[in-house]
């Protein structure tokens, strides 16, 4: 029996070391593979907590170097100080037991700094401008649509004209959109880091992390109700009086708004189909497939949705738990 103990430490460690050493491989590849930020983050926190936290420096040292190698000094650092802040905050916060919502915002509040730095800071620094890069490189895109459409001899003139026009209005909204999106992927890289690192830790009862509910539990805190009316009123003023970065703000808004609110809409549906308990599994299939097919119309309804759990918390009242008032 007492081998057996023996044994299993050195496992153990054996196994955190090669845990660390795909991390490391893991990091050279998203350097590459820039999507892969959405798992490496969490795959060094997982190696630091499997070994020692110091340890995350690691593999973020080698995406570093890989990155300078590769991009400008600018983007690099963007990139790679996003990704590594991320790792250490990711192993420091929740292994304190800090809430999954405020991690998550935490998270993803990094990587919207680290984008934007890696994004629009080499325009502002030449004096082109913080999107101008973006403009130019989404330009470039746009023209080899316009030449392709020109080659399509079975496209009638007036729709060819239409989209040519929406091709044009596009390109100009593009400074507007640009941090709307860069807000859009920070959120997926944030909420994507936290998910893989409570995956990778499920196994392992010995990393004490804070508890998560299921995802038909999933609700944003009530103290973030009036940050969220607050950004919603204060971009509707600056519409009102015509100020000059108006819609950039209001699309930014509605992304750091609509994000959370249709994910809540989305759990909010979850929480339906499995409180209907019929065939739970196939209706989840169904629903989500639907969902993924007509996105586009259905994002404001989901949205509305989780704006009405959110003031109202239907899913509270369904399930019979007492207003906070009443506690």
């Amino acid at each position: 029996m007492e081998n057996f103990q023996q044994r299993q430490p050195v496992r153990e460690q054996k196994s955190g070391w090669l845990v660390l050493l795909l991390s490391v491989v893991v990091g050279l590849a998203s350097i590459v593979f820039l999507p892969g930020l959405c798992i490496a983050p969490a795959l060094w926190a997982y190696a630091g907590a499997r070994t020692k936290p110091h340890w995350i420096a690691l593999p973020a040292a080698v995406f570093a170097a890989g990155a300078f190698t590769l991009f400008p000094a600018v983007v690099a650092a963007g990139l790679a100080g996003a990704a590594a802040l991320s790792a250490a905050l990711i192993h420091a916060l929740l292994t304190r037991r800090m809430s999954n919502t405020y991690v998550t915002l935490t998270l993803a509040g990094v990587f919207l700094v680290g984008l934007y730095a890696a994004v629009c800071l080499p325009g502002v620094m030449a004096g082109r401008g913080a999107f101008a890069d973006v403009q130019t490189t989404m330009g470039s895109l746009l023209d080899l649509y316009r030449a392709a459409l020109a080659q399509t001899p079975q496209v009638n003139a007036d729709a060819a004209a239409l989209i040519q026009d929406g091709l044009d209005a596009f390109y100009q909204a593009i400074p507007s959109l640009v941090v709307a999106a860069l807000s859009i992927f920070a959120g997926v890289l944030g909420l994507s880091n936290l998910l893989f690192f409570r995956l990778f830790c499920r196994k392992h009862p010995e990393i004490s992390i804070s508890p998560m509910r299921a995802f038909r539990d999933w609700s944003l805190p009530r103290s973030m109700t009036l940050g969220l009316f607050v950004l919603l009123i204060g971009s509707l003023i600056f519409e009102w009086f015509g100020w000059a970065f108006a819609e950039g703000l209001s699309n930014t808004v509605s992304a750091l708004v609509g994000m959370p609110l249709l994910l809540q809409g989305l759990c909010v549906i979850d929480f339906l189909i499995a409180r209907s308990k019929k065939n739970a599994a196939l209706g989840r299939t169904l629903t989500y497939v639907g969902i993924g097919v007509f996105f586009g119309l259905l994002q404001t309804p989901l949205i509305l949705i989780g704006c009405f759990e959110q003031i109202f918390r239907f899913r509270d009242r369904m399930r019979g738990v007492p207003p906070r008032a009443a506690v």
